[in-house]
C-alpha cells in the first residue's frame, strides 16, 4: 500500500460514526494524507450537497462521487465530470417494480431531493432513527406526486429509493426487484432502504472513470465502505477495506476488515498507510 495515491470513501457507517460525527481524530488522518499528496474522495449515496459541510467545505476535497456513482463532480471546477442516470423506461420500471410496496419513496434528480407530500408526512415512521429522520427532513424537497413529476418533467433520475417499516418486506421487495430490474443496479446503504440507479451508476464504475481521468494506476487506490453499495467499488480499487460493522457481502468483497467506524476504522488504516509509504 506503499503506492497509494487516491483514497474512496462512504460516509455513513465508515468515515462518520453513527450519530454522523467526523471525529478530530479522522479529520486530522484526512489532513495528513492529503499533505501526503493522496486524493481524497467522499464516495457516497448521497447528493453532493448531502455531504456535511465540514466535510464539504475541507479544502483539499475536489472531486466527490455522489449518489452512489450517478455522479462523479469536480467542487473546484464545479463542474460534473461524469452523469448515469436512469431514464424515462427506467423510471416507469421502477415504479411497476415498487407498486405494491408499503414503502415511502424518495428521489435524486438534478442534484436535489424529492419526495410525495404524502411519503413527507409518514417518514418519520420509515426512519431508522431520528438522525435519519431529520437528515432526510433537511433535504428532501415536497411535490404532490412523485411518480407524475418525475414523468411530466422529462428529465432523467439520478437515484430512486424505497424506505421500509418492515424488514422483512423490504427482504422480500428486494428480492423481486433483483429479478425483474435486471437492466438496473439496485443497492443498499441503510437496513430498511432499497436504492435504485442505472447501471453504470455504481461506486465502481465511478472511481474506475475517476482513477483514469487521474491517470492513477488500480494498484494505487484504496476504498473504504460497508453497504452493499459499496461492494463495486471495493472490488475496483486495489485494495478494497470492509469496516467491521460492514454487511457481509461488503466484508467478502473486500481485501482487508478495518476497525469499525464506531472505531475510527478509517482514521486507523489511513495511518497505517502513511506509515508504510
Amino acid at each position: 500500500m506503499n503506492q497509494i495515491r487516491l483514497i474512496a470513501f462512504d460516509l455513513d457507517g465508515t468515515l462518520l460514526k453513527d450519530n454522523k460525527e467526523l471525529t478530530p481524530r479522522t479529520l486530522d488522518a484526512l489532513k495528513k494524507a492529503s499533505k501526503a499528496g493522496i486524493y481524497l474522495v467522499p464516495t457516497t449515496g448521497r447528493l453532493y450537497d448531502g455531504v456535511p459541510e465540514e466535510i464539504r467545505t475541507l479544502p483539499f476535497i475536489r472531486y466527490v462521487i455522489g449518489a452512489n456513482g450517478a455522479q462523479v463532480y469536480d467542487a473546484w471546477e464545479k463542474k460534473t465530470l461524469r452523469r448515469a442516470e436512469m431514464n424515462r423506461d427506467e423510471i416507469l420500471q421502477f415504479f411497476h417494480a415498487a407498486e405494491r410496496a408499503s414503502a415511502i419513496v424518495g428521489c435524486y434528480k438534478g442534484g436535489k431531493a424529492y419526495m410525495g407530500r404524502e411519503d413527507m408526512e409518514k417518514m418519520e415512521a420509515y426512519s431508522t432513527g431520528q438522525v435519519l429522520f431529520r437528515m432526510m427532513r433537511r433535504i428532501y424537497l415536497p411535490v404532490e406526486d412523485l411518480k407524475t413529476y418525475l414523468l411530466e418533467s422529462g428529465e432523467t433520475v439520478q437515484k430512486l429509493m424505497l424506505f421500509f417499516a418492515d424488514l422483512e418486506e423490504r427482504r422480500q421487495v428486494l428480492e423481486e426487484m433483483k429479478a425483474s430490474l435486471l437492466d438496473l443496479s439496485l443497492s443498499s446503504s441503510a437496513i430498511n432502504n432499497i436504492e435504485v440507479n442505472a447501471k453504470e451508476a455504481n461506486k465502481g464504475a465511478a472511481l474506475r472513470f475517476l482513477r483514469e481521468y487521474l491517470n492513477i494506476e488500480r494498484e494505487a487506490t484504496a476504498a473504504f465502505g460497508d453497504g452493499s453499495n459499496d461492494i463495486t467499488m471495493l472490488l475496483e480499487a486495489g485494495t478494497g477495506f470492509a469496516m467491521e460493522n460492514a454487511c457481509l457481502e461488503a466484508k467478502e468483497a473486500a481485501d482487508q476488515i478495518a476497525l469499525s467506524n464506531e472505531q475510527e476504522g478509517v482514521a486507523y488504516m489511513i495511518n497505517e498507510i502513511l506509515r508504510s509509504r
